[in-house]
């Protein structure tokens, strides 16, 4: 008798080893995941419409059971549903729904869910390009902006500048092309003879008076009006009105033409 009812027990207890090592969890073959009492806990408190508890159960379903697909099916939809409030997450959404068709490719719910999948990662996509930007970058921004108005108009300032400048150059330009024109390359500027020597001997050059009475002097090579003109001491202009021909032409000024010498002006 009391063999047969250790027998028994024997039995029994391998019965039972038997079936656990035939449901293995990290597989999910042979287990009714509806059964899982984290599952169940999470049903019943999402039917009372404890969002933060059935997440909390279904999290837990999942942590005992990996292979749980459709503890990852009920939170996906919490996830997805924009009734949730505060606990709409596309991101944790798209990520259950397709771990539930990776643990159950033959799941009666796989054609929805690759509808709702485009939905999340158009959600996602929203929400990256409506993301706020910052204060401090807000301010960088202006910063740069106004620095970026200074900079224009400082350079358009000096635009302004530069054509004011080359057109004072231009004008310049012009008048020392004139002065130079009448000024040979190698006439040295300060000679001052002094006014004890005599005309002659000042300047080396002849002078002497025209039929009329008036003084002339003949050039000689590398002299110009300018040099005339200090020569005799007598203004520039002074001597350029009185010779307006070589004036109006400085190419003609040529070694043995004659410049009228007017008289020195008090």
């Amino acid at each position: 008798m009391k063999f047969r009812t250790g027998l028994k027990q024997f039995l029994a207890v391998a019965t039972f080893a038997l079936i656990a090592i035939g449901c293995d969890p990290a597989t999910g073959s042979n287990v009714n995941h509806e059964d899982d009492p984290d599952f169940v806990r999470g049903k019943n408190r999402l039917a009372r419409k404890d969002l933060a508890g059935s997440i909390l159960s279904f999290e837990k379903a999942i942590a005992n059971n990996p292979a749980n697909n459709l503890a990852h099916f009920e939170l996906a939809l919490i996830f997805y549903s924009p009734s949730s409030g505060d606990h709409t997450d596309y991101v944790a959404a798209c990520y259950h729904f397709q771990r539930h068709i990776i643990l159950n490719p033959d799941s009666k719910h796989a054609d929805n869910i690759v509808g709702m999948i485009k939905v999340c990662k158009k959600e996602i996509a929203k929400d990256i390009a409506m993301a706020p930007i910052p204060l401090s970058e807000i301010n960088a921004i202006h910063t740069l902006r106004t620095k970026l108005a200074k900079a224009d108009a400082d350079n358009a300032n000096l635009k302004t500048q530069v054509e004011a400048m080359r057109g004072r150059l231009n004008q310049r330009g012009g008048e020392v092309a004139t002065t130079l024109a009448s000024k040979p390359v190698g006439l040295s500027v300060q000679q001052s003879p002094s006014s004890s020597q005599p005309l002659g001997s000042r300047t080396g050059s002849s002078i002497s008076p025209d039929v009329n009475g008036r003084r002339i002097h003949r050039l000689k090579p590398k002299e110009s009006l300018y040099s005339v003109a200090r020569q005799y001491g007598i203004p520039f202009a002074q001597l350029k009105a009185a010779n307006p021909r070589l004036a109006r032409n400085p190419r003609d000024l040529k070694p043995g033409v004659t410049v009228n010498i007017p008289s020195k002006r008090n």
